[in-house]
This record gives C-alpha cells, structure tokens and sequence, in this order.
C-alpha cells in the first residue's frame, strides 16, 4: 500500500524529486473542538499576521479552504467547522452521527485533491476534555485506520513530555506531536515533521484514498506519453536526416565557392585598393564640405549681429531725431520767455526811469516832506534789486537745463558709434553748438 502510495506521488506531482524540506505545495485538514483555536491554528499555519503575506479562502458547504505563500511554498488548509464533535461525543450514536458526517468529511477531503499531507487534530487542554479522539475515530471510520500515518496533533500551549505522553490522541495518532508557535521557524519546522519524518514511516508525501482511480490515470497518461514520444521520436529523425542531407550540400557550395574565390584574390584585390582610394577622396570633400559649412554658418551669424547692430542704430537715431525735436521746441520757448522777460525789463526800466524822474522832483520838495522822499527812495532801490536777481535766477536755470540737454545727446552719441564700431557722424547736419547754446541776455 505505501509503495503504491509513493508511485502516486511520483506520477502527481515532482515532490518526491527533491528534498522534503522544499515542496512547493502543502495540503492540511485541520480539526478540533474549538473554534477560536482552530481558526488561531490555520492563521499561524498561513503566517495570515505578516501584512505583506497572501491570503485567499473559498468556501464549500460548513468547510473553508485559505490558501497562502509561506518561505516560497504554497500552502493550502482546509478548516473544519467544531460542531464535528458535538454529533460524535454521545457512543450510542457514534456509528449513525458518523454516517450522517460522511459526506462532508469526503467533501472536506475533496478540497485538497489529490490528498492531504497531514490530518492536523488541534488541542488547546492536554487533559482532553473535549474528546477530540472521536474525530480520529471518524476518521478511520471513513477513511480507513491508514489515515491514522497521516495524523498529528497540534498543541496551542506549552505542556511537559509526561503529560503530552499520556494524552489519548497523541498515543492513537502514529505521528509525533507538535507544539504550535507564533514564528515562522516553528511552522518551517511543522512543514518538515508533516512531510519529512512522517514520510520515513509512511514511505508517501500525502493521504489518498483513491489508488484505482490514479492508477487508471497513471495507465493513460503513460499511454499517451509513449504515444507521443513514439511520433516525435520518429518525427526528430527524419529531420535528422533532412539536416545531414542539407549539411552535404552546403559543404559541397563552400568547396566551389572557396575554388570561386581563390580565382577573384587579385581582382578583389584590386577593387579594394580603389575603394579604399574613393574613401579618401571622399573623406576629404567631407572635410572641405563641413569647413564650407562652418563658414556658412559663421557668415551668417556675423550678418545677423551686423543687422541686429543696424536695426539697434537706426532705432537709437530716430529717438535722438526726436530729442532733437523737442529741444528746438524747447529752444523756441525759451527764446519766447526770454523775449517776454526782456519786454518786461524794458517796461521795468522805463517804470524805474519815471520813478527816477519822480524822485529828483520830489527831491527838490525834500525841505517840505524829507520823510516820505526817502520812502520812496528805498521802495525803488528794493525794486530794482528784486527785478535785478530774479532776472539773473531764471537766466542761470536755463542755461543749466539747455547744458545739461546738450552733454546727454552728445554722450549718447558717443556710446552709439562705440557700440557698433562705426565712424559715422551722429549729430544731424542741420543743428551746430550754437544753436545748442542758450542765447546771451541783451
């Protein structure tokens, strides 16, 4: 039986092909009395804690099977629902409770095709009071006493070697127990004792009840694979023999064409010296080609700045054709406010010439009102020198302004012709210094 078992394995999977230590794909049932344990049991198992961890479930009927990737392995448990025990816990129906279960235990056991790798028997007292055995004995009512090489018990908390000795499922079970840990060491070494030591004494990797059945699958696929290697064994010769065939004959052209060719040495020859020649010579044009070029592109660039240069010139005279402008209007102003002023002296002067004549009159009356003469003698000297400095102010104003006008024009001028480095005349034609100049005061 175990030997037909191990064939099983051989045939279904390549895990019989390397170290136990590293299948890829492990299959548990897992059962108990107690719900919260055997759900705290499947979530250790599947390391389901660890965030980054996969963590996938289906369900079928009042079993769940959750699926994740543990240390590189995919891992598969089925969880079984507690309330199992409650219907195998009364002897007088045990027989009748486990015909009722049938069905689900096969079903559970279908989730896991072709077969579980351990039946996991999860214990939270060593003291059994739950009598968890009763699910080993439904187990070997349904699967057979066999089922009992592929049973462990798991235990939730630490208890001493005596007092695990003693427990009722650990003697019925023919496997080790194993103490459940929180780490991922301890469920590495879970995984070892399920598939590693347990496989030295059940000389097969997983449970399966289910030989005929594999046995014909076994049959038909050894069938078809000698079919099949039959076809492409004869189908790989003969084109063995098309590639010998076809080998010949390049041979045969290599020979005629190495003949061919030891005749042509010379004109190759030949042919390679003026092509060689042509390189050269075309080498050179390039070279002549990119020199012409790079002078193109400098030509172009110096003609771009010249009329960048211009464009600037001809902008900076009309601005100062326009200053220009305005300080000849300017220029008319002042001209007129000076003829003003002038006309306002003169009309002072003449003022000033009557209150002159006044005064001798009123100099020969001095023995009559002496007072009042000299008044007026000093109203007019205040007068004249009033008129006098705020002539002299006005006049001193506009000949700074037009100075100041006069060297900003020429300074910009000056900047211009050193900018584009040309000697050309700036100032227009048609405007001199003089008439820059602020005219004299009559």
């Amino acid at each position: 039986m175990a030997q037909r078992l191990q064939k099983r394995d051989e045939t279904l999977s390549d895990e019989e092909k390397q170290p136990t230590d590293f299948i890829k794909r492990l299959r548990f049932i897992v059962l108990g009395s107690d719900e919260v344990l055997i759900n705290e049991a499947c979530d250790t198992i599947l390391r389901s804690t660890d965030g980054n961890r996969m963590d996938t479930s289906k369900r079928g009927g009042s079993c769940v099977c959750r699926e994740s990737c543990v240390s590189g392995r995919h891992v598969s448990v089925v969880k079984t629902p507690a309330y199992w025990l409650e219907n195998l816990k009364t002897y007088l129906f045990f027989r009748s409770r486990v015909r009722d279960l049938k069905s689900d235990m096969e079903f559970c056991y279908s989730m896991v095709f072709p077969g579980p790798h351990a039946f996991l028997l999860v214990l939270g007292d060593v003291q059994n009071s739950g009598k968890e055995h009763y699910l080993l004995r439904a187990l070997c009512e349904v699967f057979g006493q066999e089922v009992l090489d592929y049973s462990m018990v798991l235990f939730m908390h630490e208890y001493s070697k005596s007092d695990i000795d003693r427990n009722h499922c650990v003697r019925k079970c023919r496997t080790k127990p194993h103490i459940l840990k929180d780490n991922e060491d301890n469920v590495l070494k879970l995984f070892h004792d399920a598939t590693g030591t347990m496989m030295k004494q059940r000389k097969g990797s997983f449970f399966t009840k289910d030989l005929e059945l594999l046995d014909k699958a076994e049959a038909y696929f050894k069938k078809e694979f000698d079919a099949t290697y039959e076809e492409r064994e004869s189908i790989l010769r003969g084109d063995l023999a098309e590639m010998k065939t076809t080998e010949e004959n390049l041979r045969t052209k290599i020979t005629e064409m190495e003949k061919q060719n030891s005749e042509n040495v010379e004109e190759l020859q030949d042919l390679r010296e003026e092509l060689d020649q042509l390189r050269e010579e075309l080498d050179a044009h390039r070279a002549r080609e990119n020199q012409l070029r790079k002078d193109l592109d400098a030509s172009i660039g110096r003609e771009n700045q010249l009329g960048q240069q211009i464009d600037a010139l001809k902008e900076k005279n009309y601005e100062l054709k326009e200053e220009l402008f305005d300080l000849r209007d300017h220029k008319r102003r002042v001209n007129a406010e000076l003829t003003a002023s002038n006309e306002r002296e003169s009309q002072l002067m003449s003022d000033y010439e009557k209150l002159q004549r006044e005064l001798e009159q009123l100099k020969g009356n001095e023995k009559k009102n002496p007072r009042e003469s000299k008044d007026i003698e000093e109203l007019l000297l205040t007068e004249r020198n009033r008129l006098q400095a705020q002539k002299e102010v006005q006049a001193s104003a506009q000949e700074e302004e037009l100075d100041e006008r006069k060297r900003k024009l020429l300074q910009t001028v000056a900047e211009s012709q050193h900018g584009i480095h040309i000697s050309t005349a700036v100032t227009p034609p048609s405007v001199s210094e003089s008439e820059l100049k602020t005219p004299a005061t009559p």
